[in-house]
């Protein structure tokens, strides 16, 4: 009898429109079920791992169907080839808020446009010049937004008005923070409002 393959898991969080639709999913990383947050000490080695299980254990198809993928990049992966295996009209390449920002960094998400692939700032809370090069890149910019009050969170929006990103509202966890976000104009919604992160088990 052949021995039992180990248990392949990988979470899911869906992205919302302003309509109320799904139209992404991030793809996170997990060791088990019943996981909502994870502390993870090594990205390289969770973001290799979503991938692995989201392109070769499960299949994309299955995993978000005709919707894209969010999938978390630290600096290592970005500047790897590792990217460039993964099918561009099926992933946004998030940029983990950890990344120094630097001109070869710069390069490299400009090549990466220049290619096709859609590129997302994630857990932005707070405006600084360092990301003006890659505000003038990236498609979505994600805001945490359990992390600003109304004031800080409309005058982060009236700033970032000035590139045309679109604007994804995370961990939104109440329905007055919605309307709040609604109100500013966010693009997208994501958090435990609307769904939680469901666990993929093979």
């Amino acid at each position: 009898m052949r021995p039992q393959s180990p248990a392949v898991f990988l979470g899911r969080q869906p992205i919302l429109n302003r309509q109320g639709l799904v139209v992404a999913y991030e793809l996170l990383f997990r060791a088990s079920t019943g996981q909502d947050v994870v502390d993870i000490t090594d990205d390289s080695h969770a973001s290799m791992n979503v991938i692995t299980h989201a392109f070769r254990h499960f299949g994309s198809s299955a995993v978000v169907g005709e919707s894209k993928a969010f999938i978390n990049f630290n600096a290592q992966l970005l500047m790897s080839n590792v990217i460039e295996a993964l099918p561009k009209d099926r992933v946004v390449i998030e940029l983990l808020e950890t990344v120094d920002i630097d001109d070869e960094l710069i390069r490299r998400c400009r090549d990466l446009k220049a290619q096709g692939y859609r590129l997302a700032l994630d857990d932005f809370s707070g405006y600084s010049e360092a990301y003006e090069p890659l505000l003038e890149i990236v498609d979505i910019v994600k805001v945490d937004i359990p992390l600003l009050d109304w004031a800080s969170l409309a005058a982060l929006v009236h700033r970032f008005r000035l590139w045309p990103a679109r604007l994804l509202a995370e961990k939104v966890n109440t329905p007055a923070r919605a309307r709040q976000c609604l109100a500013l104009g966010f693009d997208l919604f994501q958090g435990f409002l609307f769904a939680r992160p469901v666990v993929l088990t093979a």
